[in-house]
């Protein structure tokens, strides 16, 4: 185990020696808050307890003891519903991901689970900041990172959980419920204290602001690939990316897509990640496999790619608290025949990382072989051909023209998919004679490379193409988004509305 992750390990075994199980506690008691905040390495445990609900929200609790229970909801959303994947007729959960129609069940099973974790990690995340301001005692610059990671820690949040249920926020709806916006400690259910949902434009600002306050405090180092498991000023720079291209794409928002293209070129630059132009890189690297093997062990991987710039690894701690997104091996899911022959014959994407995900459940049917070890599995959050997808896209956007340098981009990451020998011809200028033309390829790459890793839908709906469901055709645009949970309408007392799309229900 790398020495990062075993920094990590100690860290969280503390952090879980004076926090309650349930990290989403209410702060009463002050004399325990200042022995947390006070000292550095526990200030640090209680921020590692904050990356670990960040993984929890994105795709998935540790698999340990404790059992917490979310299944990567926030994950499989950008893919389920998209014809990148199909829920099986028993899997009645995932089916309301598709058609947009939320049962009373979904509403208090992953609808809560989605914002609930959501929360809970913010909640960590503002205790940390509130913490270490109001009682840290150790140096200044170890406390500043401090708040900065959990600053990067609760946009981080807040980005998911206004894709996933902001009022069409990825429309242009800048008016529109976004979600509520919490930036003190929890401190109890207080029904006097009751906050509404804030408009898009203030959750989309709230975001902004956090890692653009954060970029500074942060290091500038960028560690050994199997330790990028934290925020550095190049994580939150690519994330700031992602946020003004998924802010700026609809409304064509020419400076918000200017520093999205600004942001990704400055990670593209930074000193110590890598793209390699193998087309090994994806089985060897970036999607290592950790299946069960004879000797009763799931195997850590050796070797992790230069191109990771923040993922959640396999194990956290040796033996407990792995991680990985079981819900593809559970046969639940299913590759459509058109997502598997939307790849060229010969792009090993199609070959490497779909197929078979259970020898006796549906063997017949095809997976994504990203998280082949099942509940032991790599979760890539940000790397670099995002970027460079993401470079060469705002490139074109911003200029409005298609130029050398956004096709060299694009040409990096499609051209290692193909082997030696069997590489298509290399995009040129002049194969694309409108913006518009280069767009659509862009789109197409975006989704044959990043599949199953978060991305989808949200680049759909920010382009404006229609999410549809596979058996029952396209989802109003109302629907894009989640109906936030019933729970919250009412404990909130009619505080917290409902979007637009689902009023009626």
């Amino acid at each position: 185990m790398k020495h990062g992750l075993n920094l990590l390990c100690g860290y969280l075994l503390i952090c879980f020696s004076f926090i309650a199980c349930d990290l989403d506690y209410a702060p009463e008691n002050t004399l325990v808050d200042e022995k947390v905040y006070k000292n550095e390495r526990t200030a640090e445990a209680a921020l590692m307890g904050a990356y670990v609900r960040l993984n929890v929200f994105l795709a998935g609790a540790p698999q340990d003891q404790n059992n917490y229970s979310n299944a990567g909801y926030t994950y499989l959303l950008a893919d389920v519903g998209t014809g990148n994947l199909t829920a099986r007729s028993s899997a009645s959960a995932y089916l309301a991901m598709e058609t947009g129609n939320y049962t009373t069940s979904e509403h208090d099973g992953l609808l809560y689970d989605i914002w609930h974790w959501g929360y809970n990690a913010i909640d960590m995340a503002n205790n940390v900041i509130s913490g270490v301001e109001r009682f840290g005692a150790y140096s200044m610059p170890k406390r500043l990172q401090h708040v900065a990671e959990a600053k990067f820690i609760r946009a981080y949040c807040y980005l998911g959980l206004l894709t996933a249920f902001g009022d069409k926020a990825l429309l242009g709806n800048d008016g529109g419920m976004g979600v509520v916006l919490r930036l003190s400690p929890y401190n109890g259910y207080n029904p006097d204290e009751i906050q509404g949902r804030d408009t898009n434009a203030a959750c989309w600002e709230r975001i902004i602001r956090d890692l653009k306050e954060a970029i500074p405090d942060l290091p500038d180092a960028v560690p050994a690939a199997a330790e990028r498991i934290r925020a550095n000023k190049a994580v939150a720079k690519a994330l700031l990316s992602r946020v003004y291209l998924y802010k700026g794409t609809y409304t064509g928002n020419m400076t918000e897509l200017g520093l999205a293209h600004d942001y990704a070129g400055e990670v593209l630059q930074t000193s110590g990640y890598t793209f390699s132009h193998s087309v090994t890189e994806f089985d060897t690297a970036l999607f290592p496999s950790n299946e069960f093997s004879q000797s009763s062990s799931y195997p850590d991987p050796q070797t992790r790619s230069g191109e990771l710039i923040f993922f959640e690894p396999s194990r956290i701690y040796t033996a407990n608290y792995p991680n990985g997104m079981p819900y593809y091996q559970k046969r639940m899911f299913f590759v459509p025949e058109e997502m598997i022959h939307s790849y060229d014959q010969n792009d090993v994407r199609r070959t490497y990382l779909l197929g078979p995900g259970s020898k006796t459940e549906n063997p017949a049917d095809t997976t994504s072989m990203k998280y082949a070890g099942g509940s032991y599995d790599d979760v890539i959050f940000i790397r670099m051909a995002e970027m460079k997808l993401t470079y060469a896209e705002t490139l074109v956007r911003t200029q409005a023209r298609v130029g050398d340098e956004a096709v060299k981009q694009l040409n990096d990451v499609h051209q290692r998919a193909f082997p030696n020998g069997s590489k298509p011809a290399l995009y040129q200028v002049s194969d694309f004679p409108a913006p518009e033309d280069f767009l659509k390829v862009v789109l197409r790459e975006r989704n044959h490379e990043l599949a199953y890793e978060g991305h989808y839908r949200w680049d759909l709906i920010r382009t404006g193409n229609l999410l549809a469901d596979p058996k029952m055709g396209a989802v109003e645009p109302a629907r894009w988004n989640l109906p936030v949970p019933d729970y919250e309408i009412r404990i909130s007392y009619g505080a917290i509305q409902q979007n637009s799309g689902y009023i009626d229900n």
